[in-house]
């Protein structure tokens, strides 16, 4: 069950981009907020553990936030599945190196979340932008349900 009437399925793309805007006027002033994007991954999932995701908060102008992200919640406790070969094969990171980053944590409704960043909403004057990009892999991903980008205060 989720909060919506709609979610976002993704069946199949190469590239995998997603993004949101709310303007800070719409946010309590003088405050800490963190950006969390809330998901699922389906038993078929795909993809995802092949490379980290980009995720960055930019606040008006300002690129504050920047970091790698491991969408695949358990990829530290799942064997590779052979998946079938595409045209294109690309160079895997390893287990180690995707299992070092930070991971999504299982929420009390049965949804994953990711924290994307955290800012600090100071006059309510700007715009927040939150993305989640995964553009470098050069692979198919499909499988994912997202919820939404979730902000509450820090």
């Amino acid at each position: 069950m989720n909060r919506f009437k709609e979610v976002a399925k993704l069946k199949h793309v190469w590239w995998l981009e997603i993004r949101g805007k709310i303007s800070t006027s719409k946010l309590s002033v003088d405050t800490n907020y963190a950006a969390y994007l809330v998901f699922k991954l389906l038993e078929e999932a795909f993809g995802f553990d092949y490379h980290p995701a980009e995720v960055s908060i930019t606040l008006g102008v300002d690129k504050i936030c920047t970091k790698s992200i491991a969408l695949d919640p358990i990829i530290k406790r799942r064997p590779r599945r052979r998946r079938p070969r595409h045209w294109y094969q690309p160079e895997r990171k390893n287990h180690s190196s995707m299992s070092s980053l930070e991971h999504a944590k299982v929420r009390a409704d049965g949804w994953f979340e990711i924290e994307l960043g955290s800012f600090f909403n100071g006059d309510g004057e700007d715009e927040v932008e939150m993305s989640v990009m995964e553009v470098k892999a050069g692979i198919a991903k499909g499988g994912l349900v997202v919820e939404g980008i979730e902000i509450r205060p820090k």
